[in-house]
């Protein structure tokens, strides 16, 4: 009989022997990128063993909060020493994936390495081999790395086997090739393949020369028909020197097919570098109209193809050829050199759905001949916007401009078929709206290229005016002027006879066309009340003599006695534009001393009695609590209301840091009791459900019950929220573009305010208006900065600026539906990236201009879900040129909000 322990030992023997070989294969980097973090996190694997793993069967699932997120089913072998990613297949950063899943970015928002955030490692038998759960904040904005002495996976996470490093790109940490692995990884020089163009299902060869401080123990080629699925193997050898040559050729492709392949080498550190994946592709010889096909999208996307046409049009980076005329003969090019107009070419490329048009990318010339330009189908405005003149170079003949917007550069017109947009790519044309033209160039289906795309100014003809101006904008600046805006040049004559203009409530005494504005009028009026009032255009002619005829635009006064032309450069401008124009108005204004903001009070906080007016403790229409006496009253000990009034900062110092000129800027500056102001400190304006304390005059303190924030806050009285919505409006206008180091705070990024924050004090400002306290303020304090609140002399600005309508109708409450952060590095060289956030899903559009408002790059045009997104702008324009040092706007758009801020590109 056999003892108790021989029968152990027999057991434990047959479990060893009946076990298969099972090389160490590991979790080696889990990685969460600072910058493009959704789609290029990524979860890495190495096989620290001495011997292949079949990987069929096995997964690498994501953990997100302590629950599996995402799986990646693997397949293939892992040799020795290899390292092999799981990511997304569509990154932002350049760096090898070995599975990729275009899904994963969208399933990742809870991977940000942070507690239960991790990765499982499970064998072909269902068993986890592999676990790494974060039990705190372990790999957020970085990479964790496995140490080189760890070979066996474990059942949880062991702080001693990792190492955390922060980084900004995915690049930055070590994919594809194990950091903890000891020596220098092997190099691959370079790749080719043999022959260097293989043809039509023509087998073919490999070669790569690979270098290494120590030896290659393996060198190989994965292949396949997906360029994220490589999932065949060709061992190479050593042919002369240090390049290898698959033993075996790769199998050829026909016609719009394509076979990707990639290089891996093994040192006998265990170290594996993998090359670029490069392909072979054979191009199917189509017809232009073929390529477009008979729908929206080609037939061919996605495939390799040649074709013939003439090059019709050269936007740089873009170029336009044309097989022929007519409907779906032409199309668009992205990339390569375009030769010169009149060229025809046979050329290659892959197909793609780009930006709207079907465009051929990666473009290669396989030959060119002269030829001539074919000659512009001649189209209606409304043949122009369907599918088959896509690409086609077309002519809209005596088209009228119905639209332009200078600010914008951009322009529509109509010859009977509807407007159709006539894009600034090629050229950049001021039109007079009313005026007609012949327009020609490609059509394009472009977001940010789109309509009539004409390639010069000689693309441009003006053909007559039949139309008389149109007073598009009517101003009062200050009592006695008015400014008149036309939709063109105006003739001086009868722009200079008071007699084409009456004005209600008032006369009008003189008139002039305002110099090199020769679109614009001057109004010199006897003095106006405040309110509403009525001008009347009737005899003035424009430059061809036809009339503006009995043209009557209502306009308010605010009252304030705002310098002539103060506002010159914001007509028709509206949101982000109206403020980087009233932004350069205000900026630069005479900053004073802290200590003289004393004397200052005096004059720009005085009740009509003379004491100081205190919008804490004030109860207008009643008695206040306590009235203070300028000087007299001055600092106090604070201990109670009524004890003293001092100098509050409405929008808290600690929030831009105390710097000047902000601390001492008398537009949110205000005298106020010590004591109500110790106890708001630097809580935001808010609207308080529940009071912890109230004022003597009724100002509370207490959590927020405004959507969208519930944190401590400080309502002042209803009488005076529109006074302090107009401060923060104009500080969000002042400090526009110059906040990168502030601080912020709840209520506000930087100086801009949050979606929550701008829609209540929308709601404050629309429902307690401008006050002639705030008016005589205005101009006070005008004396002393030398600068204005637009908001006071304007209101109109705020339904412009913050609304999505472009007249001065009453306003109405606008909530903010998108965040818009400084970008980082600024200022930058040569890349910046730019964050954002959406709190709906919707149309996006992220665009770069210079500072005359051209449009340099389009980063974002489509559909973008809601939450943080970030955007890496490279400092290049639409061409692929560098872009030239300086001061730029980037402007989102979302739906109807926008927001800008200013970057510097430096060299």
């Amino acid at each position: 009989m056999l003892s108790l322990r021989s029968i152990t030992l027999n057991l434990l023997w047959l479990l060893v022997v009946a076990l298969p070989a099972q090389a160490d294969v590991i979790l080696s980097e889990l990685c969460d990128p600072r910058f493009h973090y959704q789609p290029d996190r990524f979860i890495e694997i190495h096989n620290a063993g001495g011997s292949a793993q079949d990987l069929s069967g096995w997964k690498v699932v994501a953990v997100g909060n302590s629950a599996n997120i995402f799986t990646w089913n693997l397949s293939g072998t892992i040799q020795p020493g290899q390292t092999m990613v799981c990511g997304d297949a569509t990154t932002e950063d350049s760096f090898p994936v070995d599975f990729a899943l275009e899904a994963w970015s969208d399933n990742n928002s809870t991977w940000n390495g942070k507690t239960g955030d991790g990765a499982r490692l499970i064998n072909g038998n269902g068993a986890s081999v592999d676990v790494v759960v974060a039990p705190g904040t372990l790999f957020e904005n970085g990479t964790l790395v496995r140490h080189a002495d760890v070979t066996t996976g474990s059942a949880n996470y062991n702080s001693a086997q990792w190492t955390f490093t922060a980084v900004n790109n995915a690049s930055d940490a070590t994919p594809g090739s194990h950091a903890g692995s000891s020596g220098t990884p092997p190099e691959i020089y370079n790749v080719w393949t043999v022959p260097d163009q293989p043809g039509e299902f023509e087998d073919f060869g490999v070669k790569a020369a690979v270098g290494d401080d120590g030896v290659i123990v393996s060198v190989s080629a994965r292949y396949g028909s997906d360029a994220g699925n490589l999932t065949n193997t060709r061992s190479m050898s050593l042919d002369s020197g240090n390049v290898y040559i698959t033993d075996a050729p790769l199998p050829g492709v026909g016609p719009g097919e394509s076979v990707f392949f990639q290089v891996l080498a093994t040192d006998d550190d265990g170290n594996v570098t993998s090359s670029d994946v490069q392909n072979v592709s054979i191009a199917q010889l189509v017809s232009i109209s073929a390529i477009q096909g008979a729908g929206e999208t080609s037939p061919y996307v996605g495939l390799s193809v040649s074709c013939v046409g003439v090059v019709t049009a050269d936007f740089g980076s873009r170029w336009v050829i044309q097989d022929g005329t007519g409907i779906r003969s032409g199309l668009w090019i992205s990339g390569g050199v375009a030769p010169a107009l009149g060229t025809q070419v046979e050329i290659q490329g892959q197909v793609a759905e780009l930006d709207g048009n079907t465009t051929l990318t990666n473009p290669e010339i396989l030959a060119d001949s002269p030829a001539s330009v074919p000659d512009a189908a001649v189209i209606t405005t409304g043949q122009a916007l369907s599918e088959d003149y896509e690409g086609v170079l077309a002519i809209c003949q005596d088209a009228i401009c119905t639209t332009y917007n200078a600010a914008a550069q951009y322009w529509e017109v109509d010859n009977g078929g509807g407007n159709l947009r006539v894009d600034n790519m090629g050229v950049t044309y001021a039109p007079t709206v009313g005026s007609v033209y012949n327009v020609q160039g490609p059509l394009s289906g472009s977001s940010s290229f789109g309509g009539i795309v004409p390639r010069d100014a000689a693309d441009v003809v003006f053909v007559s005016d039949p139309s008389g101006p149109l007073l598009t904008a009517a101003e009062a600046q200050g009592p006695g002027t008015v400014i008149l805006s036309f939709s063109e040049a105006v003739d001086a004559l009868s722009a200079n006879d008071p007699g084409n203009f009456s004005v209600t409530g008032c006369s009008v005494l003189s008139s002039v066309r305002m110099g090199s504005a020769t679109h614009r009028v001057q109004l010199t009026v006897s003095p106006m009340a405040v309110g509403s009032h009525t001008v009347t255009v009737d005899g003035l002619s424009d430059l061809f003599g036809n009339p503006c005829v009995e043209q009557s635009l209502a306009f308010d006064y605010y009252g304030g006695n705002v310098p002539a032309g103060y506002y010159d450069g914001t007509e028709g401008l509206t949101g982000d534009d109206l403020r980087a124009a009233l932004h350069d108005i205000i900026d630069n204004h005479n900053s004073l001393s802290y200590g003289a903001l004393w004397n200052a009070f005096y004059t720009t906080d005085d009740r009509p009695d003379g004491t100081v007016w205190d919008m804490y403790s004030d109860v207008p229409g009643g008695t206040p609590p306590y009235v203070y006496e300028f000087g007299e009253d001055q600092g106090g000990s604070g201990s109670s209301e009524g004890s003293g009034y001092n100098r509050e900062h409405s929008w808290p110092h600690s929030w831009y840091g105390g710097g000047a000129p902000m601390y001492t800027d008398l537009f949110m500056l205000y005298p106020t009791d010590v004591y109500v102001n110790n106890r708001r400190g630097n809580h935001p304006f808010g609207e308080v459900g529940t009071a912890t304390w109230t004022s003597m005059n009724g100002s509370k303190l207490g959590f927020c019950d405004y959507p969208g924030y519930s944190g401590l806050v400080f309502e002042p009285i209803d009488e005076y929220k529109g006074d302090f919505a107009r401060s923060y409006f104009y500080m969000s206008t002042r400090y526009y573009g110059e906040d990168a180091s502030w601080a912020g705070s709840p209520m506000v990024d930087g100086s801009q305010l949050r979606p929550w924050a701008e829609a209540m004090l929308l709601e404050w400002h629309h429902d307690d208006p401008v006050s002639q306290k705030e008016i005589d303020r205005n101009d006070t304090v005008y004396g002393f900065q030398n600068n204005r609140n637009p908001f006071i002399d304007r209101p109109d600005f705020v339904a412009r600026m913050f609304g999505s309508e472009l007249s001065a109708a009453p306003e109405t409450p606008v909530v903010a539906t998108i965040l818009l952060h400084q970008n980082t590095p600024n200022p930058f060289n040569p890349a910046t990236t730019i964050r954002y956030e959406l709190d709906n899903e919707g149309p996006v559009q992220l665009r770069v201009f210079d500072l005359k408002g051209r449009l340099v790059r389009t980063l974002v045009d489509g559909r973008q879900e809601a939450g943080p997104h970030e955007q890496l702008w490279n400092g290049r324009d639409r061409q692929g040129q560098p872009a030239p040092a300086g001061v730029y706007f980037y402007r989102l758009r979302s739906g109807e909000a926008s927001r800008t801020k200013r970057m510097m590109l430096v060299k």
